[in-house]
This record gives C-alpha cells, sequence and structure tokens, in this order.
C-alpha cells in the first residue's frame, strides 16, 4: 500500500508548479518574447502610434533561437513555424513552437511542444493551445538515484508568472514510466505549493515485477 502511495504522489509530483513545468516554458517563451520585440522594428518604433487593429503588425518565419551557457555548451533551443504580433492583443502567436531545455546540472533534456503558444508583450503570460505535449527524458539526480520519463498532454495550458499560477479547464494526461494519470482540470499555486486535479480523476498502476518474478 506505501509504495502505491508512493507512486501515485511521484506521478502528481511531477506537475508540481515549482517543478520543470513552469521554468521550461515560463523562460524559454519569455526569452522567445524578449527577442521578437528586439527585432520587431514596427512594435518597438517609438514614432509609430499604437494601434489595437486585429491585424498582425509584424511577422516571424521558420525562425530559430540556440542559446550556450558561458563554456559554450548547448543549453535551450526555440523554434516555430511562424510567428505574429497581434496589437489589439498586446501579445504575440507562435505557430507550431518546439522547445527544448538541458538542466545545466543534471543534464535531463525537457521539450515542449504545441500546435499555437500565445505569450503576451512583457512575456508574463503563456498560453499553450492544441496537444500540447510535455517530455521530461529520463535522468539520475543528485543522489545517485533514477528518475523515470515524464510525459504530460494536454490540449490547454496558461502559466501566469505574476500570479505564480498553472492551469487548465480541458483534460490533462500524465505519464510517468508505465504509470498514468488524468483529470478534467488542473491548477497549481506557487505560493502556498498546492496543486489540484479536479474533475473525474482517474490513475493506473502498471503492475511491477518483483525479484525472482518472470513473465510469460
Amino acid at each position: 500500500m506505501a509504495s502505491t502511495v508512493d507512486r501515485v504522489w511521484r506521478l502528481i509530483g511531477g506537475l508540481r508548479l515549482q517543478g520543470f513545468l513552469p521554468a521550461v516554458m515560463l523562460g524559454l517563451l519569455a526569452l522567445l518574447t524578449y527577442w521578437l520585440v528586439q527585432n520587431s522594428p514596427i512594435v518597438n518604433d517609438p514614432e509609430t502610434p499604437a494601434s489595437k487593429s486585429s491585424k498582425p503588425d509584424a511577422f516571424f518565419y521558420r525562425f530559430k533561437l540556440v542559446g550556450f551557457d558561458e563554456r559554450g555548451n548547448w543549453r535551450l533551443q526555440i523554434e516555430g513555424a511562424q510567428a505574429w504580433h497581434r496589437p489589439d492583443l498586446d501579445s504575440y502567436e507562435i505557430d507550431r513552437p518546439q522547445m527544448t531545455q538541458r538542466d545545466e546540472k543534471t543534464g535531463v533534456l525537457t521539450s515542449v511542444r504545441a500546435d499555437k503558444a500565445r505569450t503576451d508583450d512583457d512575456g508574463r503570460v503563456v498560453q499553450l493551445f492544441g496537444q500540447a505535449h510535455i517530455q521530461r527524458a529520463a535522468y539520475t539526480d543528485a543522489q545517485g538515484k533514477k528518475q523515470d520519463p515524464l510525459d504530460v498532454r494536454i490540449d490547454y495550458l496558461m502559466l501566469d508568472d505574476l500570479r505564480q499560477i498553472v492551469e487548465t479547464h480541458l483534460p490533462v494526461t500524465i505519464v510517468r514510466s508505465s504509470d498514468r494519470l488524468s483529470a478534467n482540470r488542473l491548477s497549481a499555486q506557487q505560493l502556498d505549493g498546492t496543486l489540484q486535479l479536479e474533475g473525474r480523476v482517474q490513475g493506473t498502476l502498471a503492475p511491477r515485477r518483483t525479484q525472482g518474478s518472470t513473465t510469460q
């Protein structure tokens, strides 16, 4: 019983707000937003009066950002089919975003992709739309313990750095190794360290082989 409870908590723990999920997405998309603003002459032009038209005023096609640490080692990559600025929403929209980050301490790779992403002009609120897929590869932590790969699938996710929350009103599926957990809604808050799975919450824990057991 104790091992089953531990496995459930490990599964849920993979989505805690203070974990990899917001750090990767908010960090990478905030960096992308900064790059888009700096390279958008229309948005950055102080002589141009503010417009609230729904017509995009800046476009980027087939872009890719690659980041390195001070030793020249690869750390992150962000790419998209295209991006455009919406003056009426004060935001950038990114078509087919793909983001990958390598953790400096563990070397673990975390990747994020979706059909579309939207980030406001200051990068504080990020939204992912359509077949969002977050993957963290297996790795060995600082204590030498092996951590299973983590896979999250969701059709919508909102991250608010100002309010320190991550939430969705659509179903979410979390897979860690052979264990699976699903819920209708998810909400996580960093301020009090809580995570809520709401609606129809279901979990499947795959049988674990015991020492000396054999498969048929």
